[in-house]
C-alpha cells in the first residue's frame, strides 16, 4: 500500500521553529503532530493538522539518548488520540536530524519510538499514528494503518505551500 503525507507550508514552518530551537539539556527537542487519515485512488494520505510543542519542563534529563520526554507528554499524546477519534485523527511522533539529505530513524529511535504506537492505537483504533523523521531538507515517515500491526514507510511527504517540496522515498528501501 502506499502513502502520502501532506504537510501544510504553515504547519511545517511552526513544527521546524519549535525543534530547532534548543534546550537546556537536551540535544534535541520532540513533538506530536496530529494527522487525518483519507483514500487515494493508490493507497492513504495523511494530512498533517496540528502540532503540540513539548515544554522544556517535560524533557527528562538522560545524557543517554538525544531527548526523554516525561508522562505528561505521552498522556498529552495518549488523549489527543482519544479525543481525535471522531475526525479519525492520529498521533505522530516528530523530530529533526540535523543533516541535509534522507533521514531515517537512529538504532535509538527504532528501538525507543515505535513501543509509543501500541498506545497511541488502543485509544485511537481508527487513525493513523506513526513517526516523522524530518531533516534539514527532507523528510520521512513511518505509519501504523488502522489494525495493522507493523509500519509502512510512506513513499513521499510534501510540504503544501510556497514553494511545494516534495520528499521521495527511493523504491525498495
Amino acid at each position: 500500500m502506499t502513502i502520502r503525507m501532506k504537510v501544510p507550508g504553515a504547519l511545517y514552518a511552526d513544527i521546524l521553529r519549535d525543534l530547532e530551537r534548543p534546550h537546556p539539556f537536551a540535544a534535541e527537542r520532540v513533538g506530536f503532530a496530529t494527522g487525518r487519515i483519507g483514500t487515494l485512488t493508490d493507497g492513504r494520505l495523511i494530512l498533517l493538522t496540528g502540532y503540540h510543542c513539548i515544554p522544556d519542563h517535560e524533557y527528562v534529563d538522560d545524557p543517554g539518548v538525544g531527548a526523554r520526554i516525561g508522562s505528561a507528554s505521552i498522556t498529552w499524546a495518549m488523549q489527543a488520540a482519544y479525543y481525535g477519534r471522531p475526525r479519525h485523527e492520529g498521533v505522530f511522533h516528530i523530530h529533526v536530524h540535523g543533516h541535509r539529505g534522507r533521514t531515517g530513524m537512529s538504532g535509538v529511535d527504532a528501538r525507543e519510538i515505535p513501543l509509543m504506537i501500541p498506545g497511541f492505537m488502543s485509544v485511537g483504533r481508527e487513525a493513523a499514528h506513526g513517526i516523522i523523521i524530518l531533516s534539514l531538507n527532507h523528510g520521512s515517515a513511518w505509519v501504523w494503518l488502522p489494525g495493522e500491526q507493523e509500519s509502512v514507510r510512506a513513499a513521499s511527504m510534501a510540504v503544501i505551500g510556497s514553494p511545494v517540496s516534495v520528499f521521495v522515498e527511493e523504491a525498495g528501501r
